[in-house]
């Protein structure tokens, strides 16, 4: 009984040869599928390679594209009239400011051979090429051709607000986030060292050093001075008051409307009545300095000239405008003439309708012209005529005994004293306007999007053998799992 029950778990405890895993048997089965496997692998291989390529990240980077848009350029210059270029982003000045921010190992002229600025804009670029197929279409109406070329002439004007910054970053040894850090700081430098040298300032002129009267001088050119001197700090004024937002500034409790107050007291109670007075004296005053006769006699000589020459511009202004008013009499005559012919064709008088409404236009745009002319020229003439006036004075006996050379050399400490605080004024207005601008927005450029990785063609060696290796290894792993699964199915299937 016992040595039944000892045979039997002998025979329980030994294992079959079926239950045993082969290693001979599944190298075996590996091999006779190597086809398979090797087939995983390379699909596995050619999908990651497809993949990166796709994505980019195996290219290796080759330039950085930075799109900015300048916000001041109306007509290729800075807002104090300075002509604008794309160069000036590449500048000597911005560069070295630039290569020692970063520590860079290279001279101004290395980084700028390296770096490309140029005008551009995908989308103005698209539409360019839109436009110009329809140009060269030879089926499109000729209406239709002018307006494609207007605004294709319109699109190149505008395309002169878009740049691109370029950097090589082979040529600059950089990385791509180097290469983007470094763009952005080209531009950004560009722009504090162009408000620092003043670009940014309003286009206006106006007085910037002090009214000083010369003791050396004669009152009549003393005098002559101050009235320049003002008329130059009151046309500053009216130029800074047609600046957005200019006329509800306050600086140091003052408008610009308390400035125009200021000029008018100061030029008619003192420099414009004492002006006149020096001249009305110009005999007196001519006793000390002989020169003063002189210069009085060829001012006059020279504003009666002028006087003569805007009396003929004026005329023949007058007789411009009875032509331009005759012709427009005779074109409508012949308007309603031709319009009475009820053989003409209908595509004959529809042009003939728009050539009469186009010299209709063009003789109304020229005669506003020559009106606004005229009318410049009556102003100047006035203006003129209260200078020969001042010039030609009144007579010696209007002002009794008084001492004009006296009078007029009093008053000239207090003249000196209130054109400087005024210009002053004016000055500290300037300024005030400038920084406000600023702050609110008023910038150089705007940057259109972040600066761009663009890569060419060369491939990252070390990166594509990477990717290769890890993908040969996933396709293996997995073409191994998929024979072993099979050959377990082939062999379920025999049993």
């Amino acid at each position: 009984m016992n040595q039944q029950l000892g045979s039997s778990m002998q025979n329980d405890s030994v294992i079959p040869d079926s239950d045993e895993i082969s290693l001979t048997d599944l190298f075996r089965n590996l091999w006779s599928q190597r086809g398979l496997v090797i087939a995983f692998m390379l699909f596995t291989v050619a999908a990651v390679v497809a993949l990166q390529f796709a994505k980019g990240t195996v290219s290796a980077p080759e330039r950085i594209d930075y799109p900015i848009a300048v916000t001041f350029s109306q007509d290729a210059s800075y807002p104090n009239g300075s002509p604008f270029s794309p160069n000036d982003l590449t500048a000597s000045l911005v560069l070295e400011r630039v290569i020692k921010k970063h520590g860079l190992n290279e001279t101004a002229y290395g980084l700028a051979s390296a770096l490309n600025i140029s005008y551009s804009n995908s989308l103005l670029l698209s539409a360019e090429a839109k436009l110009g197929q329809t140009l060269q279409q030879t089926k499109t109406p000729a209406d239709i051709k002018e307006a494609a070329s207007s605004a294709m002439a319109q699109m190149k004007a505008e395309g002169q607000r878009f740049l691109t910054l370029s950097v090589d970053l082979a040529l600059s040894g950089l990385t791509a986030d180097q290469g983007a850090l470094l763009a952005k700081d080209i531009v950004d430098d560009w722009a504090r060292v162009s408000i620092e040298q003043g670009l940014l300032n309003v286009d206006i002129p106006r007085p910037v050093n002090s009214f000083v009267v010369n003791p050396d001088g004669n009152l009549i050119d003393i005098y002559d001075s101050a009235a320049e001197y003002l008329s130059s700090l009151t046309a500053a004024i009216a130029g800074l008051s047609q600046q957005a937002g200019a006329d509800s500034l306050i600086v140091s409790g003052k408008s610009l409307s308390d400035l125009r107050r200021e000029i008018k007291a100061l030029e008619g109670t003192d420099v414009g009545p004492l002006r006149e007075f020096a001249y009305s004296n110009s005999s007196s005053l001519a006793s000390v300095d002989p020169a003063i006769q002189v210069r009085l006699f060829a001012r006059q000589r020279l504003l009666k000239l002028e006087q003569e020459r805007l009396v003929k511009l004026i005329a023949s202004y007058d007789s411009a405008l009875s032509q331009l008013a005759s012709v427009k009499g005779s074109d409508s005559s012949a308007g309603r003439v031709s319009s009475g012919q009820g053989n003409l064709q209908l595509e004959q008088s529809v042009f003939d309708s728009l050539l009469q409404m186009g010299t209709k236009l063009g003789a109304v745009e020229n005669r506003n012209k020559l009106f606004d002319r005229r009318t410049k020229a009556v102003e100047d003439l006035l203006a003129l005529e209260k200078e020969m006036a001042i010039l030609m004075g009144v007579a010696g006996s209007a002002y009794g005994d008084l001492n004009p050379t006296e009078i007029l050399k009093s008053a000239l400490p207090s003249i000196e004293q209130r054109l400087n605080s005024i210009q002053q004024d004016v000055d500290a207005f300037f300024n005030a306007y400038r920084d406000i601008s600023l702050q609110s927005g008023a910038q150089l450029y705007s940057a259109q999007a972040a600066p761009q990785v663009r890569g060419g063609f060369v491939v990252s060696v070390k990166k594509m053998i990477t990717y290769v290796v890890l993908a040969a290894v996933l396709g293996l792993m997995l073409g191994i799992m998929v024979a072993l699964v099979r050959a377990a199915m082939i062999n379920s299937n025999k049993d």
